[in-house]
C-alpha cells in the first residue's frame, strides 16, 4: 500500500455513523443478516477494503463487479459486508483501520452480528450479547438480550469489539443461537430483531423466517428419505441372515 499499511479503508465522511458489521461466521448468521439489511433497506455501496492480502477476485452482483469486502450506506448507517473468510492477521488490521475511521467520524454505535453454536435442540432460539461497558450490558439486558459472561468471540466481531472498546466507542456484539451446521436465516432474523431495538431501522424479518421454513422443510424431507433408506437396508439384511 502507498502509506505502508497492509489495509486501506475507502469510505466517505459520514457524520456520527452507526456501523453494523456482518462478516461470515458460525451459521453465516452475521453474513445473512447484513446482506438482508442491505437489500431490504435499499442501501448503496459507499466503500470497500483494499489490501494486497485479499484474494485476487471480484464479486459479480447484478451484472456488476464488486470487491469482496465492501460497505453499504444509507443516511448515517454503514453496513460492513464480506463474501469471503478473512485470515486472522488481516482481520486485526481491518478492525484497527475501521475503528480509526469510526473514532475520527465520532461514531454513534458499533454493532457486530454473528452466531453462537449450540449442540442441542431448542424450540426458542435466543440472542446473546455483550457491550463494551457495563452500562451497555444493562441496556442489552433491558432489551431482552442474554449477556455473555464467559467465553470468546472470534473473528471480526471479537476484534472489532476490542478495538472499539479501547477507543471508548459504544460497541455491542449480538450473537444468535444456531446449530451452526447450515446457513441459518432464522438465527439471522432473531439477531435483526434485537438490532432493531438498538438502531433506528425499520425492516420486517418475515422473508428470513419464510426462508428458514423452506430450509427446515428440505432438511426434514432429507431426514425422512434417509430414514426410509435405512429401514429398507435393514429389511434386506434380515432376509440374508
Amino acid at each position: 500500500m502507498e502509506d505502508g499499511k497492509p489495509v486501506r479503508i475507502v469510505l466517505p465522511e459520514v457524520k456520527n455513523p452507526i456501523l453494523i458489521e456482518g462478516y461470515p461466521g458460525v451459521g453465516l448468521v452475521g453474513h445473512i443478516a447484513a446482506n438482508f439489511l442491505v437489500r431490504e433497506l435499499r442501501m448503496n455501496r459507499i466503500g470497500y477494503v483494499e489490501s494486497p492480502f485479499i484474494p485476487p477476485m471480484a464479486m459479480i452482483l447484478e451484472g456488476k463487479p464488486n470487491p469482496p469486502l465492501r460497505f453499504y450506506g444509507k443516511d448515517n448507517i454503514i453496513v460492513a459486508v464480506a463474501d469471503i473468510y478473512i485470515p486472522p492477521t488481516l482481520v486485526n488490521e481491518i478492525a484497527r483501520e475501521l475503528v480509526d475511521y469510526l473514532t475520527e467520524m465520532k461514531a454513534e454505535k458499533v454493532v457486530s452480528m454473528g452466531g453462537i453454536g449450540i449442540g442441542f435442540f431448542k424450540d426458542q432460539l435466543e440472542v446473546w450479547g455483550v457491550g463494551a461497558r457495563e452500562e451497555l450490558n444493562r441496556e442489552l439486558e433491558e432489551k431482552g438480550v442474554k449477556i455473555l459472561q464467559y467465553g470468546s468471540i472470534m473473528g471480526m466481531s471479537g476484534r472489532l469489539l476490542w478495538e472499539a472498546t479501547k477507543n471508548e466507542l459504544d460497541a455491542y456484539v449480538l450473537l444468535g443461537e444456531t446449530f451452526g451446521d447450515r446457513p441459518d436465516p432464522r438465527a439471522a432474523a432473531n439477531v435483526i430483531e434485537a438490532l432493531k431495538k438498538l438502531v433506528p431501522i425499520e425492516v420486517s424479518t418475515e422473508p428470513l423466517l419464510q426462508e428458514a421454513k423452506m430450509i427446515e422443510e428440505q432438511l426434514r424431507k432429507m431426514h425422512e428419505e434417509m430414514e426410509r433408506a435405512r429401514k429398507k437396508a435393514q429389511q434386506y439384511e434380515s432376509i440374508y441372515l
